[in-house]
């Protein structure tokens, strides 16, 4: 993506055009996995882009906050990762033993979300899930097909 429609991205969201949001937004759209924090921040200083990690985590928080970025919170490992919002509906599954993350596209709540509506009144705008198990080669190494 151009860093003018990243730009465009900022400030259709009412935000400041800022350099930290400019080149976070950038990273994240030319990045074929998941980032944490401190990825993020390591290929910044890699860039030349002098910033702290502090000002990473808040401009991180700002770009979710606005949906201009997702948000994946790894449960053992009290980290979040974080991804460009391409606009695709998608849920993860997560190891709890090594942490590889695999998306899931296909997703059967959309006809829940209908009845839900229906039911409650509500009008849902979206829906996050993540579900967390076992790898099948963790399985394998821990021989957890007990559980």
């Amino acid at each position: 993506m151009e860093k003018k429609r990243i730009i465009n991205k900022i400030t259709e969201a009412g935000l400041k055009k800022t350099k930290y949001r400019v080149n976070i937004l950038y990273l994240l759209e030319k990045a074929n996995t998941l980032l944490s924090a401190q990825d993020i921040h390591e290929l910044l200083i890699k860039n030349k882009i002098k910033v702290n990690l502090s000002t990473v985590y808040r401009t991180l928080d700002k770009l979710t906050e606005n949906d201009i970025i997702n948000k994946v919170e790894l449960e053992q490992e009290k980290q979040s990762l974080y991804e460009y919002n391409r606009d695709e509906h998608h849920h993860f599954i997560i190891c709890k033993n090594c942490n590889k993350i695999e998306t899931i596209y296909n997703c059967p709540l959309h006809d829940y979300e209908e009845q839900v509506m229906k039911e409650s009144g509500f009008q849902i705008t979206g829906h996050k899930i993540e579900f967390y198990g076992y790898c099948k080669e963790c399985q394998t190494l821990m021989n957890v097909s007990s559980f």
